[in-house]
């Protein structure tokens, strides 16, 4: 198991993306408008032109760039949109196979432990599930299928599970 790295799934990163976009242009657009005010005089704040044009210029580039990674955040988030679409889709029909296919008793059968402490288990359990999906679903990215592997484990193993916690 690759520990060290986490795997974000494709929803995940587009709703991130989504609201760091809605954040960009709404801080954005507000600080522009702000800018303006001030630069027109509407807000009055007492200072020497020359300040007035450099806090301008600045904060207006700023607000402008906050609207460009807006923008960029919002095309981010239609990607990452259509990925998470593919992404469930094989998501489901991993799950789907792993149901038909996974059966505790028959993995425990073919595994034999020779030791029966509950964690030695559970780790040879893991690897011949993420290996039998591998061989089933070819270039897998490792992070994805820990976490799916993850998801799966207890839906099969539910009732040694249950027996650990009482």
């Amino acid at each position: 198991m690759a520990w060290g790295s986490v795997y974000v799934n494709n929803e995940e990163k587009a709703e991130e993306n989504r609201t760091s976009a809605y954040t960009f242009l709404i801080v954005g657009g507000v600080g522009l408008i702000v800018i303006v005010l001030f630069f027109l005089g509407i807000i009055d704040i007492k200072m020497s032109l020359t300040n007035k044009y450099m806090i301008s210029g600045v904060m207006g580039v700023l607000f402008l760039l906050f609207i460009v990674m807006g923008i960029i955040s919002m095309k981010n988030f239609r990607t990452f949109k259509r990925k998470a679409c593919k992404e469930n889709n094989l998501t489901v029909e991993i799950k789907r196979w792993c149901m038909e296919n996974f059966r505790k008793e028959e993995i425990d059968h073919v595994l034999a432990f020779s030791d029966e402490r509950e964690e030695v288990q559970y780790f040879q359990r893991y690897d011949h599930m993420k290996n039998a999906i591998k061989n089933q679903f070819v270039n897998l990215d490792e992070g994805y299928l820990d976490r799916l592997v993850e998801e799966i484990y207890p839906e099969i193993f539910e009732d040694t599970l249950g027996e650990r916690e009482i």
